[in-house]
């Protein structure tokens, strides 16, 4: 059962994520109230190794609880006792991140926790939500975005000018909550970093003292918006590992080492990503899970080459990471459209 907590356990403030699992258990809840009483919702360590948004969301807490938070916060704890470990999941469980409501509805206990979560934020009138994660690869601070309408750009904008426009995979939580608040996804670098945590806690900072997501003052008018088009996975039968040149291993593809940085640069047709004495490693598919690797991937002597422009983003070098979720994403700048105003009820109040 889901619980809904109205204030910090004794002690949570002075605890790091390893240690939340004494306090509290996997996806609680806590409402705690402020002079503003419509909630922004904010969700941490869906990934159990992705601490920014528990250390940012404790510096802010620490700085505003004694004279009273500006606006209500409903904070949800994700995946507690994979933080215990500093592991994105445990062995055996689903991606908490693909098991929110979606195209596809899972029937398993987690995605039904999801689902009721989901119905009871539903009811709560929330101003907007933002779930807060970590790169395991290098890339710069940026914002992923469901929906390109104004309450959507302006509040990824109080994060960063970069966006990222997606529409897959399914079953995440920005997306399930797009439907009914402006609802974002926050990417604050790797884990851990002094920079990411500061970044993301000034932007709780700003976040929580607006009133009206339709105008916000100093935001950028041009942001700089890619939309995602497809994913890049190593095939689950391929033996990987990072390296710098080819292997003798006819079955082993070797990720070139440093890829990551290229995430957020224009790549041209060409570039090696790696290198395989075997078929092609990879399997690319667009946002509707459609197979297009033999029109963005080759094989040449025996290196593995990208057929096209494109700009990857969410390079990792961590295998676990490539094993659980992907390689790489590849994406293409676009142009913000005309911005319009579609989620209702969500966006402007009186303070």
């Amino acid at each position: 059962m889901t619980k809904m907590l109205e204030q910090l356990p004794e002690g949570l403030l002075d605890l790091p994520a390893h240690q939340l699992h004494t306090r509290i258990d996997d996806h609680t809840l806590i409402h705690l109230d402020g002079k503003i009483q419509r909630p922004v919702f904010v969700s941490i360590l869906q990934h159990g190794d992705e601490h920014t948004g528990w250390d940012a969301l404790r510096d802010y807490l620490k700085n505003h609880l004694q004279h009273g938070l500006t606006r209500s916060l409903i904070i949800l704890f994700g995946n507690i006792q994979a933080a215990a470990l500093n592991r994105r999941k445990l062995p055996g469980q689903p991606d908490f991140n693909r098991r929110w409501p979606g195209k596809r509805i899972p029937d398993d206990a987690i995605a039904r926790r999801l689902r009721v979560i989901t119905d009871k934020m539903r009811q709560a009138n929330l101003f907007a939500s933002v779930d807060i994660h970590n790169n395991s690869g290098r890339n710069p601070h940026y914002s992923g975005i469901n929906r390109l309408e104004k309450p959507f750009l302006n509040l990824a904008s109080l994060f960063s000018s970069r966006m990222i426009h997606f529409t897959s995979p399914d079953g995440i939580q920005s997306s399930a909550f797009s439907r009914f608040c402006p609802a974002i996804t926050v990417e604050s670098g790797l884990s851990g970093t002094a920079d990411g945590r500061e970044q993301t806690h000034t932007f709780l900072e700003l976040l929580l003292t607006q009133t009206n997501l339709e105008k916000v003052p100093g935001i950028l008018e041009h942001p700089e918006i890619y939309r995602v088009f497809a994913s890049v996975k190593v095939r689950p039968d391929v033996p990987f590992r990072i390296g710098t040149g080819p292997s003798t291993d006819s079955d082993e593809f070797v990720i070139k080492k440093d890829l990551d940085f290229l995430n957020f640069q224009r790549v041209e047709g060409g570039q090696v990503f790696g290198w395989t004495k075997g078929p092609m490693p990879l399997l690319v598919e667009d946002q509707e899970g459609c197979d297009i690797t033999c029109g963005w991937f080759a094989i040449e002597q025996d290196r593995v080459l990208l057929k096209h422009p494109a700009v990857p983003a969410m390079i990792t070098q961590k295998p676990q990471a490539i094993m659980d979720d992907s390689l790489c994403y590849l994406m293409q700048p676009v142009q913000p459209p005309a911005m319009t105003r579609t989620v209702k009820n969500t966006t402007e109040e009186s303070a």
